[in-house]
């Protein structure tokens, strides 16, 4: 999917939004020890893109969830599956 379509398909930003919801959501949660535990993503910038989804939903962005999803994510996902260990991936 591309860019366009993902603006286009509103069920598909809804999904992908949610998700980063509950990603945010586990950034929160992590809290400061985030870093120590899985160094790389920003996590600051991942706590702060939550409490844009869950309470200032009118000012999302969805050129910068996209950005998120496409180049934020793989890494993040990358350091994670790292931070859990081999049986992680």
């Amino acid at each position: 999917m591309d860019y366009e379509a993902y603006r286009r398909d509103r069920k598909t930003r809804s999904a992908v939004e949610r998700e980063l919801q509950v990603i945010t959501e586990a950034a929160i949660r992590l809290g400061d020890d985030a870093e120590a535990v899985c160094p790389g993503p920003d996590w600051k910038g991942f706590r702060g893109m939550g409490n844009v989804l869950r309470h200032e939903y009118h000012r999302v962005n969805s050129e910068i969830v996209w950005e998120t999803v496409k180049v934020e994510l793989p890494p993040m996902r990358e350091a994670v599956v790292k931070a859990l260990g081999p049986s992680a991936g």
